[in-house]
């Protein structure tokens, strides 16, 4: 979750570096166009899921883990890379919003966009992409 700072008058600010012009637009360059449609997600009943941190959800026991629903995702990236330059909440390309506040951080701070996303491809999908 993005730390926030309320200050009377002013917009609430997420406390983490803020990506370049150059960056954002490398990011948005990565995302499909009709990467919703294919998303493994898409149509998902219960998309209370994907907000774990959510108060109304705290203590209920939930059905499923929304990042394994990501696993095999053929469009994570781009769900990644739309979270990221829209600064969701929940999960979002198999990652949780402290997740991605680290890799706007990283991306903020000079790694390369592509490396910074690579993230997504570790895990359960590249366990089987090797073995296979």
């Amino acid at each position: 979750m993005t730390a926030r700072r309320q200050v009377p008058g002013q917009l609430v600010l997420p406390l983490v570096p803020g990506l370049s012009r150059k960056s954002r637009a490398s990011l948005v360059q990565r995302i499909d166009v009709r990467w919703q449609d294919k998303a493994y997600c898409a149509g998902y009943l219960d998309t209370d899921d994907f907000y774990p941190e959510d108060e109304t959800r705290r203590g209920v026991r939930r059905t499923t883990d929304p990042k394994k629903l990501c696993a095999f995702c053929p469009v994570v990236r781009s769900c990644l890379a739309a979270a990221i330059v829209a600064d969701e909440h929940g999960v979002w390309g198999r990652t949780t919003e402290d997740e991605r506040d680290a890799i706007r951080e990283e991306i903020a701070f000079g790694t390369d966009v592509d490396r910074a996303l690579s993230v997504v491809l570790d895990g359960p999908a590249a366990l089987w992409r090797t073995t296979a």
